[in-house]
């Protein structure tokens, strides 16, 4: 399907032209359609559309200024215009700017869009062609240090990444490693996936499969990107592409990801993943790995389930909190090990900037100087439980009535199907206004509120009722355990099974 965004600040107008044509008949999707320039632009941000077909004369933003943000933020997206008239000076403005085409309302009918949309089509599929094989040639380029970083066009591709590579386990068979390989069709099923961008932060920007089973992917982080938000970001793209892989191909994979890199980085962070990759089949059912947590030495595994419960303990209690900084310290002293340290203590940095950022505790000093493992222990103690009670507060106060209510009512009836067009109807108001205060007051959306909650509560069910997993999905509100077993992953870093085998033992 090809995506196509229809702009028209003219209802009716709007109206007519998504009736005129049977588009997913023909192979279009409209991802939405916008009255006003400036409701284009927030929602072509939101969905990327390949084709924008636009009024050229509208309030505000027109098509023509519309057109001109649009090719800045994407060039290769065909742009279409429609004017009621013909309008000249418009059209050549329109030509300067990379308007593709200019029809007349008047003349428009299912044919001449269809017509046009078919031509726009061949020149989109020609460019992806040409774009792939430009992709595959730079990346092996680069990959293997055939160019340097400075030889890059840091204006198209910027200048933060991240590299993930895919790798399709060899099973062993009556004693020996069968060969596998990514097949075209396995790669086609998750492209979608790989090339889906993040939250408008991390971007796809290439890939190759360097080997039968090993494919590379590169993606590009926005420089507005907060360098504590990037690695969970990171995580939780792979953790997309993993549930893709799982769902629609049933397959045995690993995957390793390093944390953000530059262009310089790029080569020899591609030597490292792919010397490391190679130990895969003693990562037992860890599928997922960041480049600098390979599981080559247990204790590295250890630390990275300490810090897991650390994060929980936060929005726990603070007889919890207290406890699990007292085991992770009480550890380091018994060992006496700085490489411990050395592995310990980056991951808490990057928790406590990330909870800083989340919260907003622009008071905490991240780079005050500590000397030894006590000063270290008390610096975290103290900036942990104060985090806590400032998430403590914010969850007590401050809050409208509305809010509250609303709160109340998702914590006593997430197992049932909630929306907000149904807490509308509960309290007489408007769901789309709903939804934007409760953003606007809790810093979440409704959505991922209710999938908190539920998911906390799943957590607890697992843990201490002995629940299967089918049982908590139902009992938490989810249709299915596959797919609540996708969103647990999303929001956990495990699979529930694991999640419950982990709190056993």
């Amino acid at each position: 399907m090809t995506d196509i965004m229809l702009v028209d600040d003219e209802v009716l107008a709007l109206e007519y032209l998504k009736n005129m044509v049977d588009w997913e008949r023909n192979g279009y999707h409209v991802v939405g359609c916008a009255t006003s320039g400036k409701k284009a632009l927030e929602l072509f941000d939101r969905t990327h559309p390949q084709i924008v077909i636009s009024d050229i004369r509208m309030p505000g933003t027109d098509g023509l200024e519309l057109t001109r943000q649009i090719k800045e933020k994407d060039k290769e997206t065909v742009v279409i215009l429609l004017s009621a008239y013909r309008d000249f000076d418009y059209a050549q403005k329109g030509i300067r700017y990379g308007v593709s085409n200019y029809l007349l309302k008047h003349e428009l009918s299912s044919e001449l869009i269809l017509k046009e949309l078919e031509e726009v089509k061949e020149k989109l599929e020609r460019a992806g062609n040409k774009k792939k094989i430009y992709q595959k040639y730079f990346m092996n380029q680069l990959i293997y240090h055939r160019v340097t970083a400075e030889e890059l066009d840091k204006s198209i591709l910027g200048n933060r990444f991240f590299l993930l590579l895919l790798h399709k386990r060899n099973p062993v068979i009556q004693g020996e490693f069968a060969e596998t390989r990514w097949t075209e069709e396995e790669q086609e099923a998750v492209r979608n996936i790989l090339e889906e961008s993040l939250e408008n932060i991390v971007f796809y920007a290439a890939d190759v499969q360097i080997t039968e089973n090993n494919w590379i992917l590169l993606y590009r982080i926005e420089n507005t990107a907060s360098k504590y938000m990037v690695n969970s970001l990171i995580l939780r793209k792979c953790h997309q592409i993993a549930d893709q892989l799982e769902l629609c191909l049933q397959m045995h994979f690993n995957m390793v990801y390093s944390y953000e890199i530059t262009p310089k980085e790029i080569s020899k962070t591609f030597r490292t993943i792919s010397r490391q990759i190679r130990y895969s089949v003693f990562w037992e059912d860890e599928a997922i790995c960041a480049m600098e947590k390979m599981p080559e030495k247990e204790k590295k595994a250890i630390w990275g389930e300490q810090i897991r419960i650390l994060r929980e303990a936060i929005y726990g209690s603070e007889e919890e909190l207290e406890k699990q900084i007292e085991v992770i310290f009480s550890g380091i002293r018994e060992k006496e090990d700085l490489e411990d340290c050395k592995i310990l203590l980056p991951s808490l940095s990057n928790l406590l900037g990330e909870l800083c950022e989340s919260e907003n505790c622009k008071e905490i000093d991240l780079k005050e100087p500590l000397y030894t493992i006590r000063e270290i222990e008390q610096y975290y103690c103290r900036n942990f439980s104060y985090i806590q009670q400032k998430y403590a507060r914010k969850a007590r106060l401050g809050y409208s009535r509305t809010v509250l209510d609303m709160i109340d009512y998702i914590e006593k009836n997430y197992p049932q199907e909630l929306s907000l067009e149904l807490l509308g109807e509960k309290f007489h108001m408007n769901g789309v206004y709903l939804g934007q205060i409760f953003k606007k007051e809790t810093g979440q959306t409704f959505l991922k509120y209710l999938t908190n909650v539920r998911i906390s509560e799943a957590k607890r069910l697992l843990r201490e009722e002995n629940s299967t997993v089918a049982e908590t999905a139902q009992m938490v509100g989810y249709r299915t355990s596959q797919y609540f077993s996708q969103i647990f992953m999303r929001n956990v870093g495990m699979k529930p099974q694991e999640y419950k085998k982990q709190r056993k033992e």
